[in-house]
């Protein structure tokens, strides 16, 4: 499956990795892309993914990391 979520508070190379940091946790992500340009993450994972619990992991990293869909 394929998810594309857009996080507008991203704005550095730090960001992106913090990102794929996280992502790289959830052994059902297969790949993660991040956009800096367009501000957002494309998420290639198995069905059985968990995306609000990635997105509360995402957005525990700090205010700029809201999650929108």
């Amino acid at each position: 499956m394929k998810t594309t979520l857009s996080i507008p508070g991203m704005h550095c190379a730090s960001c992106l990795l913090l990102v794929k940091d996280v992502s790289s946790e959830f052994t059902e992500i297969q790949n993660v892309h991040v956009d800096l340009e367009t501000k957002k993450v494309f998420l290639e994972h198995m069905d059985d993914f968990d995306l609000q619990n990635w997105i509360s992991e995402i957005e525990a990293l700090g205010e700029a990391y809201k999650v929108q869909d």
